[in-house]
């Protein structure tokens, strides 16, 4: 079995005229991390390896998760393939993972969850800020991940 989690970084602060790439998460963005967080600790995600996108606001969403109180000894690495609005580059990305891996959670982009929904899943789902999908795929190679089970949590439904 492969797991795959992705979350889609927090709300975007733009109230600052700033490059893609550098523009911050915002006051909602952190108050949706603390209620994801609380949902986080209660499912016990466990991902042997973490990946984030080099954008400001997802590692920021990475780090404001740490400072409540997940992840903290978690191994990972920021990854500039996966400052993508495509999915395209992600899904290579997983793709090629090292098979010793079977549960790894990447911080990543909207049109990138939306789309790995569609082609993972064949659903479609309008993925919000904050935003946490769980696919379980059963295959033991992550170049064979196809149709999934797809779970999905959002802060709308914990305020």
């Amino acid at each position: 079995m492969k797991y795959l989690i992705l979350i889609r970084h927090a709300k975007s602060d733009w109230s600052f005229d700033l490059p893609d790439l550098e523009r911050p998460i915002s006051n909602r963005g952190k108050n949706d991390i603390k209620i994801m967080s609380s949902v986080l600790k209660k499912i016990n995600l466990n991902p042997e390896y973490i990946f984030i996108s080099k954008a400001k606001r997802t590692l920021q969403t990475f780090e404001f998760f740490r400072l409540n109180g997940l992840f903290l000894n978690n191994k990972f690495s920021i990854k500039d393939e996966l400052y993508d609005f495509h999915g395209n580059k992600v899904l290579n990305f997983i793709k090629n993972l090292d098979n010793s891996f079977s549960n790894i959670l990447i911080f990543t982009h909207n049109n990138t969850c939306n789309n790995l929904v569609r082609k993972l899943s064949n659903q479609f789902c309008n993925v919000p800020t904050t935003g946490v999908l769980i696919f379980e795929f059963n295959v033991s190679l992550w170049r064979d991940i196809s149709n999934c089970n797809l779970s999905h949590y959002f802060p709308k439904d914990f305020r």
